[in-house]
């Protein structure tokens, strides 16, 4: 990744439209305070995403849980691996595009935690697997429909890896919504195992307790709908382990970012009772956290559960902007906007000044963001606060999935603030 040459058309260059590796520009120690690299920029905290990951996966050791974490939120191969090299049993991706970019770097298993499609993306998945004959990879199913497109796809193909399947059921999105329909596509997957398609066989079950976080509830509401969901999911696993092969594991998954506590608390003891089986987690933001939505999550989270991890995480990312205007006194213009930063679960935060290469305390008290557009952010301050044109100012943004995305390079800083890694994402 290191000799990979970078375009100096990216957002962070040190110069325009010069081309540099990795290696070079992390040989240059660039500080994103002092204004040696084009604004805006995003940068990423080395050591507190590591942190992150060993509080995370120490608490899955504790539980001994499997952890595929979500790699959609920063589809960056280099920090899948870091991930992986820190504990991680493999990596989750949302579609087969995504799959394909971790499998050309050499990185499985895989888990589609999504329902593919029909007949057309069936044959695009065995075309891209094909290339990949001894990859592990399981594939969400919700219909009987979607198997019957895998199994086609499959059927006398004996270049294919064998394709794990994991019925998933659920609420709010894609997934099967009743018992009836659960214990019937699990027979099916079944099924499917002994027939001429004998290369695609039954993983486990999967939720997404996400999707049953009600929007505009209360606490105690949401709580009671995931409930529900997880008490569903347990009652397919228990029926898929009577159905199954004693002495064949079965994989039992959800776990996003905000209450992965409550899979665990929930559905921990009934794994227990299923052995062989294994609770697996695709928790994914959470690496990152946040200043916004996340940092709810968390504070909600230590509610729930005091003793858990949660007041382990710390916010790992950070957006670099300008002032590049102060057109009238209570205003600044900042040189970043909706290209750059998320606004689906709130604005960024504004967190510190540096003038001249220096930190300036508590400069941006009573400062906030107000709203952005296509390239600009509009920060309201205190009439009498000296903030200047070319000021550089570091943010906090609100939700990592819908911020990386608007990247192409995440550039990783050390302890002192300078550049230390790059990290290219694979968006598309």
């Amino acid at each position: 990744m290191t000799s990979v040459t970078l375009g100096g058309h990216l957002r962070g260059m040190p110069a325009a439209m010069q081309d540099g590796t990795a290696a070079e520009l992390v040989s240059l120690r660039l500080d994103p305070a002092a204004g040696q690299m084009s604004l805006p920029l995003l940068t990423l905290d080395e050591a507190v995403f590591d942190s992150n990951a060993k509080a995370f996966f120490g608490f899955a050791a504790n539980y001994g849980l499997g952890v595929f974490p979500h790699l959609k939120t920063s589809m960056a191969p280099s920090l899948a691996r870091r991930l992986l090299a820190a504990g991680a049993d493999g990596m989750t991706v949302a579609d087969a595009r995504q799959a394909a970019v971790l499998l050309s770097h050499g990185i499985t298993p895989v888990m589609l935690a999504n329902q593919i499609g029909g007949r057309g993306a069936a044959l695009r998945l065995a075309s891209l697997l094909a290339g990949y004959p001894k990859a592990q990879v399981t594939v969400f199913v919700d219909s009987a429909e979607g198997l019957a497109a895998l199994a086609d796809a499959w059927r006398g193909r004996a270049d294919l890896p064998r394709l794990g399947i994991a019925v998933e059921i659920g609420t709010g999105r894609g997934s099967v919504r009743s018992r009836q329909a659960a214990q019937a596509l699990i027979d099916a997957v079944l099924d499917v195992e002994t027939s001429e398609a004998g290369d695609l066989y039954l993983e486990g079950v999967a939720a997404y307790e996400g999707a049953a976080a009600l929007p505009g509830f209360d606490a105690p509401a949401v709580e009671a709908s995931i409930a529900e969901l997880l008490d569903r999911l347990a009652d397919a696993a228990i029926h898929a382990r009577a159905r199954m092969d004693p002495a064949r594991s079965l994989i039992v998954t959800a776990g996003g970012s905000a209450y992965f506590d409550l899979v665990v608390h929930r559905l921990a003891p009934v794994i227990a009772d299923l052995s062989p089986a294994r609770l697996v987690l695709r928790s994914g933001a959470l690496f990152f956290h946040d200043h916004g939505v996340y940092a709810r999550a968390m504070a909600a989270m230590t509610r729930r559960h005091p003793d858990g991890p949660s007041g382990s995480f710390r916010p790992a990312l950070k957006l670099w902007a300008e002032v590049l205007s102060r057109p009238e006194p209570g205003l600044a213009i900042l040189g970043f906007g909706m290209r750059d930063a998320p606004v689906d679960q709130g604005l960024p935060v504004p967190l510190q000044l540096h003038r001249d290469g220096r930190l300036v305390a508590a400069a941006l008290a009573g400062c906030t963001i107000d709203r952005l557009n296509d390239q600009h952010a509009f920060m309201s301050l205190p009439t009498e606060a000296e903030l200047a044109v070319g000021d550089i100012i570091s943010l906090g943004i609100s939700h990592p999935c819908t911020c990386i995305d608007r990247w192409r390079l995440v550039w990783g800083v050390g302890s002192d603030g300078r550049v230390s890694a790059v990290h290219p994402t694979y968006f598309g």
